[in-house]
């Protein structure tokens, strides 16, 4: 073990200690008179609960479920088994009184329940509500469950109903959180006063209906002794640590200590609970701060439903945010969470409010941003719910492809305040542009001016000054991020290149590469797949190969060699034995000889000989091949043999092809094409060069 290894570990620990004392000493301010183990059963004696809606919502997923289930599967009936600690802070009666949100829940306290904000454990006790209500739904309304018949204990864990005018529910959360109604009418399948109030689905009311779903599907085979076996585990075996917070203790930043055990909260779920915190602090009227907090809640219901809003494939919380924060705030490179510190330790802290550094206004311009910005990021990332032209829509799939490098935070501000559809797409075009060419071809740093694209996507959202009364403007974005791919002046020997594009580093890379030359190229998905739909343009008909179909794919399923790494039949090798093993890998793996998929081949068709390969019979009688795949395929099958002559011909017609998509100018470059495919040594054959195409 090396010794900054050693020093890591060491950090590690510490940190680790430093929260464990933390959290102690919050522990020993905290009521001990109920901190005795105890089950479900115990703890929902007389009480109902709420998670606050500073909490975070619903974070368990697969991994976490799957330990729940084993505990309960592990766990003998005879055995208790210790689940975790439950913190929770008592609701003051006089809020309750004087609050809307609590006017449906006032007669539980009149019968003599108390409630309680849930401030740490709920993530525990939401699974265990879930469980218990889908394993309630397998009974019948009559049946008898651990000596009580099912509606005593749909009263005592779920909901309590006063005949027909009243429903409350036990365990739920406050109705200002964004999962409040999904819970109730999705989750425990109720009816809801409000439920007209319906949200999207979030990233956690999706977290919310997998739970529901993966426990259901334990149950469905199971016998009434199995479910009642699991049942008696979950409220009367798991045991928990009930805690009760003092009145003196600041629940906000007990929350933030405590939650950052398990699973951690995510900046942006921090922020929230600060804002809210930072939202009773504030020197204003009632009705600003709560109109203030109602505007938090809701911005946040907004983001997650965003974030989440695509299933396959929700967006990560703290990338948004820190996406945001590029472009909202000053981007400030000198640590890894530099975004984190500036929001939760610079700018949302309680001194700044006491210094009246930080104001009402201030916030509210803040989170109207993160609610507007979300969208724009969503459909950064999820084109096909933009409302651009067809063609602009292509050009923001195309940068999903290819990666977006620095420009995100650009691409935000941009498609938030520009109202001009032409010059985002020109914008999307040049960044493209810039990506493939300094990235891909010439492999520079992924950092590569990324500091100067955030300034600019800064500069641009807030309005900012580009030259003396001139306020950042599209155009002076676009010709920037030129100057930067190829940026030239000047003139005979004063001539200066300021562009990050050089050909000759590509060249040099596909060398760096040896042996699998334009196959291990970080760039030939994308490249193939532009040539397709170049072909595609050419034969103005439909696609027949999508994206998606390339990423889900492994590489050798989507990438063929047209002349196979495994050549064993003579007519590859009375073509291609006459070169030594170095000169046949680059043959091989050349730009030319390799070949993008409509659907994966099988390994002895890929061996086969070209024409074998181009069309074959199968046993059912039916021809396929390359006739009939992707356009290239068909373009390939074009041929009538496959040979060096044909490789380098196919692939000087893609760099040819390469020259004119990004403007690369190859001649001015000076790089020989055939050397650049690694195929120049076939040149001092002079019986093949004859062959040559001109």
């Amino acid at each position: 073990m090396g010794a900054s290894h050693i020093w890591q570990k060491k950090a590690q620990i510490n940190s680790r200690l430093k929260l464990y004392l933390v959290v102690q000493i919050i522990l020993k301010r905290i009521n001990m008179s109920d901190s005795k183990l105890q089950s479900l059963t115990e703890i929902f004696n007389q009480k109902f609960f709420r998670i606050p809606d500073f909490q975070r919502g619903y974070s368990w997923e697969e991994p976490q479920l799957d330990d729940f289930w084993e505990d309960i599967q592990n766990l003998k009936s005879d055995r208790l088994h210790y689940t975790g600690v439950v913190t929770v802070e008592p609701v003051k009666r006089e809020l309750m009184a004087t609050s809307e949100k609590w006017k449906d829940d006032l007669w539980l306290i009149q019968k003599g329940l108390t409630a309680y904000y849930i401030i740490d454990g709920q993530q525990r006790l939401t699974t265990a509500i879930i469980f218990i209500n889908e394993l309630l739904k397998c009974f019948k309304q009559e049946d008898w469950i651990n000596f009580d018949k099912k509606d005593s204990w749909v009263d005592k864990f779920l909901y309590k109903q006063y005949r027909n005018n009243y429903q409350s529910f036990v365990f739920g959360y406050e109705k200002d959180n964004p999962s409040d109604e999904y819970f109730k009418t999705k989750i425990l399948e109720q009816t809801s006063s409000t439920a007209d109030k319906v949200p999207e689905q979030t990233l956690y009311t999706s977290n919310l209906q997998y739970a529901k779903i993966y426990f259901s599907k334990k149950f469905q085979h199971a016998t009434f002794d199995q479910l009642e076996d699991w049942f008696k585990k979950v409220i009367n075996n798991f045991r928990f640590n009930f805690y009760v917070i003092d009145d003196d203790l600041d629940v906000y930043v007990t929350f933030e200590t405590m939650n950052n055990r398990g699973k951690p909260l995510s900046n942006l779920e921090l922020l929230k609970n600060r804002l809210i915190y930072i939202s009773t602090l504030l020197n204003e009227d009632t009705y600003s701060l709560e109109r203030l907090r109602k505007d938090i809640n809701e911005t946040w219901k907004t983001i997650y439903e965003y974030l989440g809003k695509n299933k396959e494939a929700p967006l990560d919380d703290d990338m948004f945010l820190y996406n945001h924060w590029i472009m909202y705030f000053k981007y400030d490179r000198s640590e890894a969470e530099s975004y984190a510190k500036f929001l939760l330790k610079e700018k949302f802290v309680a001194s700044a409010v006491l210094r009246d550094e930080l104001k009402l206004p201030e916030i509210r311009r803040y989170i109207d941003s993160l609610a507007a910005c979300v969208k724009t990021w969503f459909y950064l990332y999820n084109p096909g719910y933009l409302s651009y032209s067809d063609e602009t829509k292509e050009w923001v799939q195309k940068l999903n492809r290819l990666g977006m490098g620095a420009f995100p935070p650009l691409l935000m501000a941009v498609m938030a305040k520009e109202k001009v559809e032409s010059k985002v797409l020109r914008l999307l075009q040049t960044a493209e542009r810039f990506i493939f060419l300094v990235f891909r071809i010439s492999q520079r740093s992924p950092v590569t001016k990324n500091s100067h694209f955030y300034r600019l996507a800064s500069q641009y959202y807030h309005g900012q000054e580009y030259r003396q009364g001139e306020a950042t403007n599209i155009d002076h974005i676009v010709a920037e991020i030129q100057w930067y791919t190829n940026g030239e002046s000047g003139d005979g020997e004063n001539y200066q290149y300021h562009g990050y594009f050089e050909l000759n580093k590509f060249k040099d890379h596909i060398m760096d590469l040896q042996e699998e030359g334009f196959y291990s190229w970080n760039g030939i998905k994308y490249f193939l797949y532009e040539y397709e739909l170049h072909l595609q343009q050419k034969a103005q008909s439909d696609k027949k190969i999508t994206w998606t179909d390339i990423e889900r794919r492994k590489k050798d399923e989507t990438i063929e060699h047209i002349y196979p790494q495994t050549a064993t039949d003579s007519c590859w090798k009375d073509v291609f034995d006459i070169y030594d093993r170095k000169q046949k890998f680059a043959l091989l793996h050349s730009l030319g000889n390799l070949l993008l998929l409509a659907h994966s081949k099988n390994s002895e068709l890929q061996n086969r000989c070209f024409p074998y390969k181009c069309r074959h019979e199968n046993r059912f009688g039916d021809f396929s091949g390359y006739f009939s795949g992707s356009y290239s395929e068909i373009e390939v099958s074009s041929f009538d043999n496959w040979t060096p002559v044909e490789i380098m011909e196919r692939g000087r017609k893609m760099l040819d092809f390469m020259d004119n998509r990004w403007s690369i100018d190859f001649d001015d470059w000076g790089v020989n094409k055939d050397s650049l495919l690694g195929l120049d040594f076939l040149t001092e054959k002079k019986e093949e060069v004859e062959s040559f195409p001109a």
